[in-house]
């Protein structure tokens, strides 16, 4: 145990082990971003695809193209 608390002060001092954990946590904020802003892509994208798609039908009935015989 003792030597286990040695090595988290020794880690502590060292500018590298602080240096790892920054960049850790600038990488999970990114990820974090990241995936939220797919999250509102994907969202805005099927309402989009839904509008489009309710329009196409629309134009198809009412000018009688939605029929083939």
């Amino acid at each position: 145990m003792k030597k286990f608390q040695e090595a988290v002060k020794r880690f502590l001092r060292e500018e590298e082990g602080t240096e790892v954990v920054e960049w850790a946590l600038v990488g999970g904020l990114v990820v974090a971003v990241g995936a939220a802003i797919f999250m509102t892509i994907g969202e805005d994208t099927s309402t989009a695809l839904g509008n489009l798609s309710t329009q196409v039908s629309n134009a198809a009935t009412n000018s009688g193209g939605g029929t083939t015989n």
